[in-house]
């Protein structure tokens, strides 16, 4: 594709501290801007200072969020608080494209009420709309009913009229070419990671001991918490020379009781004052943390979510250079190779995560040789730039097509 474009991008999350969509979204954008193309965010949910515009990485953003009385009532569901911005939001847009400065619209939201109307903004200006989904639509959407007929009116009302969905996995794809009828091209991009982000000179810990870490949701369902605690705990009394090493979990914890659900299997376990909770970090000091690491783990287990999905954080830890122990969900052993550039371990299976954790830490030369060959997957296969030429191409090829 020869000649720059002007890409918009519509998003309620988040930037640059909305975690691992957020740093998805920002990856594939700034490649899309290092190959020559305008790239701008209009953003419809609360931002961490609600600037009116800001810049990351030749990436523009235009906040369109106004505190409202919905804020503090729907604080735990952000589609339902962005809802007021999209008045202001289809402003933004409108005025790009009375401008003549948009070629095509991607909306990154899940909620039909949040794409509806900017899906009909676009039509009636003949622009092209792509679409992106990262998990099955069961994980995004509510149980039950309500649930079903909202992914009915999804589907018949949003899906059968967009021009193109680009998602992270073959499992989606095959899933939503199903849903599309083959209607509209359906193009995999996957997980990604800015190696840059990570290109620090020593990698030493500045947290004062060694540590293996965890960075993400401590929602127990989703990446196992639990699991990666307890098996810790099993692997200090086994390993031959734990000395000081303890298990950083990076993140924030949502509620009281799941934090005193962690202390009870932190107690159970035998690992008190070996578990150390970051609290909420910021996107600018997570590179540091998990560089500064001994090792990375993520004991995701089983779920309809890691099916579909590809964990961002996986490249993240990758591109450290450092051992990454991670449970063979979804589609990890088509990238991965266990003893080769990672350690694999069997979802759901707390012996399989210590065994894994005794042979790194008792063959940690070994252990960094395999650390190394995953960073070399990350830079040859989830680089945000390769990633981003796919999206480019794939962005080329529907504005290229009469529908």
């Amino acid at each position: 594709m020869g000649n720059s474009l002007n890409i918009v991008i519509l998003s309620s999350d988040r930037y640059p501290d909305g975690g691992a969509s957020a740093n998805r979204h920002l990856a594939y954008s700034k490649g899309l801007c290092e190959l020559g193309n305008s790239v701008t965010f209009i953003l419809l949910g609360q931002q961490k200072d609600n600037k009116p515009a800001f810049e990351i990485d030749g990436i523009k953003f235009i906040g369109t969020f106004k505190k409202n009385p919905f804020s503090e009532l729907f604080k735990n569901h952000g589609s339902l608080i962005s809802v007021p911005s999209i008045p202001e939001g289809r402003i933004q847009l409108k005025k790009l494209i009375k401008k003549g400065k948009v070629d095509l619209v991607i909306v990154l939201d899940t909620h039909l009420w949040m794409l509806l109307p900017f899906l009909n903004l676009c039509k009636r200006h003949g622009t092209k709309v792509l679409h992106e989904r990262t998990e099955y639509p069961q994980v995004a959407l509510k149980r039950g009913l309500a649930g079903r007929f909202h992914y009915y009116l999804y589907r018949r009302f949003f899906l059968s009229r967009i021009n193109g969905l680009f998602v992270i996995s073959n499992a989606l794809k095959r899933f939503f070419d199903e849903q599309v009828e083959n209607k509209i091209p359906v193009q995999i991009i996957n997980m990604m990671v800015d190696p840059s982000r990570f290109s620090i000179s020593d990698g030493k810990s500045e947290v004062g001991f060694r540590y293996i870490a965890y960075c993400g949701s401590m929602d127990i369902a989703k990446d196992g918490v639990d699991i990666l605690i307890r098996a810790f705990g099993k692997a200090l009394r086994m390993i031959r020379q734990p000395n000081d090493l303890r298990l950083l979990l990076i993140g924030s914890i949502p509620d009281n009781h799941l934090m005193k659900k962690y202390q009870q299997i932190i107690k159970e376990s035998q690992c008190e004052d070996r578990v150390v909770f970051t609290g909420s970090v910021s996107r600018e000091s997570i590179p540091q943390l998990l560089q500064g690491a001994e090792a990375l783990a993520l004991a995701r287990p089983e779920s309809k979510q890691a099916e579909g999905g590809f964990p961002t954080k996986l490249g993240e830890y990758l591109a450290t250079g450092k051992p990454v122990v991670i449970t063979n969900t979804g589609e990890i052993s088509v990238f991965l190779q266990d003893g080769i550039n990672a350690f694999i371990v069997n979802p759901g299976n707390v012996d399989s995560f210590v065994d894994k954790l005794i042979l790194l830490f008792d063959d940690y030369p070994k252990a960094k040789e395999i650390g190394q060959k995953g960073k070399e997957l990350v830079y040859n296969e989830f680089n945000y730039y390769t990633q981003a030429k796919r999206l480019n191409d794939f962005i080329g090829s529907i504005l290229n097509t009469k529908r």
